[in-house]
Order: structure tokens, then C-alpha cells, then sequence
């Protein structure tokens, strides 16, 4: 399993986030059915530690540059598997565009792909803000384009480790938060596994927005919230509602 970044040091101040062990907030957008989570194909994938385990938070460490920030950070995981295909990986494109247009200013977004140009995965735009940003951000999204399977367990390793980075960066003021969007199940499961258990090891909460998925999510069960979506409107509130908490947090030690 990919390493967190550890870099020698002390930071006076903390937050909570929300452990992803406990149950997830699960919501229907609009014209979305329920998910039943007995249909899942989750039992073809290595066990999960759930709430039992004992975890450890995000290293409290300095590292060089690092200033108090209280930023919220949202990175983005955008399924563009060959299943997309078509009308979906278009409507999918539109709807997390807008999204990036739309979201607070104070918000860094980061973004990792996988699709036709890569299947394996790659973060093609780490996590920052402004007008620079938004627009690449704008463009890598555009550029989507369907193809080969569905690395979720890479994916979700690098937006821990990405986020976890930031957050140190931050002496652990703000807000981290992962949005896995994604129509179907990881196709490495090991991997699968390993990043799931690295995010509920380091606090890292996960939302995922189920698009056009008629059954229930492996990530379901471990997410902090998690929703549905058959269309893009309902794809674009679902991403909205990923960040409706966010003027609730409070700093506070882990």
C-alpha cells in the first residue's frame, strides 16, 4: 500500500472530521432510486475494517511552508470508465464542471481521472484555488474520455494521501474531504481494500455519489454520505450537497 506522507514535526492545533466507520448518510436525489445494499457486488472484495478498528488520526506534523489555513479542500475521484460511455460520461462532465464553477472560492479542488487516456489513473490537477485553477480544472474535464476499467483503490490512495498532505500543510485547520464519483465497482480489489482502510485510518471522509447505478455500492457501506443520482441535475446536487456542512465545522484536537 502506497505510504502517507510523515514529515517530522508538531502542530498546536487540530480538527475532528468525521469517522468513516459510522453509519453513512445516505440520500436519493430527486428521481433516484433507493439502494437495497443486499443486491451489491461488494462481496467479491477483501473485508473492510469497519468501526471496530482503532484509528489514528492525520499525522500532526509541520511540514516546510506550512502556515495555519483554515481552506476547505475537496478532492474530486471522476469515474470515466468505458461504461460511461456516451450519454453518461457527457452529462457526468457537465455536471462536476459546473460544480467546479459554482463552488466557493475559499474551496482548493483537486482532481484525479481515469478513463481512455489513462486507464490506470492519474491526479491531473492537485488540489488549489482561483481563477487558474477553475480553469484547468474546466479543461482536464473536458478532455474526459471513456474507456478501460475502473481503478477506484488507486484513485482513492492518492486522494488520501493528497489530502492528508494538504491538511499538514494547513497545521490541520479547515476541512478535507474526498468525492468519489462513479458508476460501478473497483476492478482492484486489493487496492480497493487498502485505500478504503487508509482513509478510515487517517480520518479522511469519503462521499460518493453513485451515478446511474442500479445497485448498491461497495463504498456505501463506508462513506460518510452517500447518494444517487440517474441524471446530470441530480448529479450536480448531489455534488452540492457533498460540501452542505462545511460552514458547520469546527476546529477542534482529534
Amino acid at each position: 500500500m502506497n505510504q502517507i506522507l510523515n514529515i517530522a514535526g508538531v502542530a498546536l492545533v487540530s480538527l475532528i472530521l468525521p469517522s468513516c466507520g459510522e453509519a453513512p448518510v445516505e440520500y436519493t436525489q430527486q428521481k433516484a432510486s433507493p439502494m437495497n445494499a443486499a443486491s451489491g457486488s461488494s462481496a467479491a472484495l477483501p473485508a473492510l475494517k469497519e468501526a471496530a478498528i482503532e484509528r489514528e488520526p492525520v499525522p500532526n506534523t509541520t511540514p516546510p511552508g506550512s502556515h495555519m489555513d483554515p481552506s476547505s479542500n475537496a478532492y474530486i475521484i471522476f469515474d470515466g470508465s468505458g461504461s460511461m460511455s456516451g450519454q453518461p460520461i457527457e452529462a457526468a462532465k457537465r455536471a462536476v464542471s459546473t460544480f467546479v464553477a459554482n463552488a466557493p472560492e475559499y474551496l482548493n479542488i483537486g482532481l484525479f481521472v481515469f478513463d481512455g487516456r489513462n486507464s490506470q489513473g492519474r491526479e491531473v490537477t492537485p488540489l488549489g484555488r482561483g481563477t487558474a485553477q477553475r480553469d484547468a480544472l474546466t479543461s482536464e474535464i473536458k478532455a474526459i474520455s471513456a474507456g478501460g476499467g475502473t481503478p477506484l483503490g488507486s484513485a482513492i490512495l492518492t486522494g488520501t494521501n493528497a489530502l492528508i498532505t494538504q491538511f499538514q500543510q494547513q497545521l490541520r485547520y479547515g476541512d478535507i474531504r474526498l468525492i468519489v464519483v462513479t458508476d460501478g465497482e473497483a476492478n482492484d480489489a486489493r487496492q480497493f481494500s487498502n485505500g478504503i482502510n487508509a482513509a478510515q485510518k487517517y480520518h479522511v471522509p469519503i462521499y460518493t455519489i453513485g451515478f446511474r447505478i442500479k445497485s448498491a455500492h461497495a463504498l456505501r457501506k463506508v462513506s460518510e454520505a452517500y447518494f444517487t443520482a440517474n441524471d446530470e441535475q441530480e448529479l450536480l446536487i448531489a455534488m452540492q450537497e457533498t460540501l452542505a456542512e462545511l460552514d458547520d465545522s469546527a476546529a477542534s484536537d482529534l
